[in-house]
């Protein structure tokens, strides 16, 4: 029974370190694709409560200091300011997406301050 329980154990490492190697490459090969607002806005129409949220909840938390949203703005309507944006500026759906959810958010919530 120990040496089974060694084997099983060997095994299940060997399995966890393939998984964590074979993720780790796939990270790899897409890094080399920055995200686009077409990009963004394909995922947004598909479904905007999984990449789109996190992808806009990361831009946001990372540039907050750039606009002002106010605290009971909810995380649907920021998802929905930026879809609006990407499809009123479809000529700039080439250009990189956190600029254009920057943009966005710097056009509906300005900072009265002067930031």
């Amino acid at each position: 029974m120990r040496r089974y329980s060694r084997f099983l154990f060997k095994g299940t490492t060997s399995l966890i370190v393939a998984a964590v190697l074979a993720v780790s490459m796939v990270a790899i090969v897409q890094a080399d694709h920055l995200t686009t607002g077409k990009d963004l806005m394909q995922h947004c129409v598909a479904s905007p409560d999984s990449f789109c949220a996190g992808y806009i909840g990361g831009v946001i938390d990372t540039s907050h200091t750039l606009f002002c949203i106010p605290h009971e703005v909810t995380k649907r309507e920021i998802i929905n300011i930026t879809i609006v944006f990407l499809r009123d500026h479809s000529d700039k759906l080439g250009l990189y997406a956190p600029n254009l959810i920057i943009k966005a958010m710097r056009s509906s919530f300005p900072c009265v301050d002067g930031r």
